[in-house]
């Protein structure tokens, strides 16, 4: 039977980094639409939120005396809307239709109506993401047809363009920086000068397609959400292409979210599971993986040496690898499961006979306090919205709910 590190190497209870409290308390809950709700966005001026449907619906709720959520503003497209971004600054929305097209409104004072500016008809395929940039004057927006363009705010002229390897799936900015997902895992940095867009480097480690990114302009790290069931944090700023793998999904990541102030990343999953990383603790790198013809702890060869096999008169084995080293390894030789924070891997993953022979030896230089802690939805998450400065974290989930959380306790 395969064995578990113990949790608290040192013998005695170790509180949580994020505080014996830490899980979110369920504010409200919105109701009312008749299919998937494709995106949110959570105002931090006025108690509301913005959603989008499969239904053809944009819906401004807000928040009545009676303490329930209402909407105020119920507008249907001609298409179901497949992305949406709202300026308070401005109360300018975008939304991203399913046929390719961008509309931009404008949003009364009261919040009772909006009014169609202009409309681009852009992308050969859905608009998966929408942004206006106010201090450039430009709306930024990518599709799965794989083209991303940016036109100008004001006049609505076309500024410029790019073209990435596979479908877009998502995109942030914090111009001149402009980072886009893709249906091939990667993850493009673009660097605008001027209307010109410059490759500064794509990110690839991730074996799945990319579906959200979140990011840090505090700290200047990119986090991205993954269908590998992984969370990535890049740090762009460190300029040592430093990246840290965040392990606490079984399904599919939907969402992720950013509290730079608190120093707190929010995921979401399929299986609506909700987890909340302490971003403040130190972290380790986790290794390549290794490769080797035979197991780098018993000798034995894999099943493709096929010399060492004839030689050895032996079947050979399937590889494996050890999550804190990277050793390639057999089975027998990786039974062993252990959680470890300092590298991102909150659920139990495999080691090698090495790894756990020093945890086991020496505990106290291992560290396995969890830095995240998770909360259950009991619905699956298709995305989420932080809203920082109040403490509160929209989501909303496959039953075609919207909850909206206080997570105040989690800072």
């Amino acid at each position: 039977m395969a064995a578990t590190i113990n949790s608290r190497p040192n013998g005695t209870p170790q509180a949580s980094t994020l505080g014996e409290n830490a899980k979110p308390n369920l504010l409200y809950k919105i109701d009312g639409h008749v299919a998937r709700v494709n995106g949110i966005h959570l105002l931090s001026k006025e108690e509301a939120i913005w959603t989008i449907s499969d239904d053809r619906s944009v819906r401004l709720y807000m928040k009545r005396d009676n303490d329930q959520f209402w909407p105020s503003i119920h507008h249907f497209m001609p298409v179901p809307p497949t992305a949406v971004s709202f300026n308070e600054e401005t109360d300018r929305l975008l939304v991203g239709l399913l046929n390719g097209t961008v509309v931009d409104f404008q949003v009364a004072d009261d919040c009772n109506s909006m009014e169609e500016k202009r409309k681009w008809q852009l992308h050969a395929g859905p608009v998966t993401s929408v942004f206006l940039s106010l201090a450039q004057e430009l709306v930024f927006s990518c599709a799965k047809d794989k083209q991303v363009f940016w036109h100008c705010s004001e006049t609505a002229v076309k500024m410029g363009s790019f073209v990435v390897e596979h479908s877009c799936t998502c995109m942030v900015v914090d111009l001149p920086f402009v980072f886009i997902g893709d249906q091939g895992g990667n993850v493009s940095v673009l660097r605008l000068t001027g209307s010109s867009p410059q490759l500064i480097s794509k990110l690839s480690a991730h074996t799945g397609s990319i579906t959200c990114l979140a990011w840090d302009a505090v700290k200047q790290q990119l986090f991205s959400g993954s269908a590998d069931n992984l969370v990535i944090m890049w740090d762009i700023g460190g300029k040592r292409g430093q990246a840290y793998e965040l392990n606490s999904h079984k399904v599919r990541v939907n969402g992720v979210a950013v509290a730079s102030a608190a120093r707190r990343l929010f995921s979401v999953d399929d299986s609506g599971r909700l987890v909340c990383w302490d971003m403040d603790a130190p972290r380790m790198e986790t290794p390549a993986w290794q490769t080797s013809d035979t197991c780098q702890e018993c000798n034995a060869p894999f099943f493709w040496n096929v010399t060492a096999m004839w030689q050895m008169k032996v079947v050979g084995l399937r590889q494996h690898h050890c999550r804190t080293c990277g050793h390639a390894v057999c089975n027998s030789c990786c039974s062993h499961r252990t959680t470890f924070p300092p590298m991102g891997f909150e659920l139990p993953v495999r080691i090698c006979k090495s790894c756990h022979a020093k945890m086991t030896e020496d505990p106290s230089k291992f560290d396995l306090t969890p830095l995240a802690v998770s909360h259950e939805v009991r619905t699956g998450v298709t995305s989420l919205h932080l809203q920082q400065m109040h403490g509160r974290l929209a989501t909303a989930g496959q039953n075609r709910v919207v909850y909206i959380w206080d997570i105040k306790n989690l800072f």
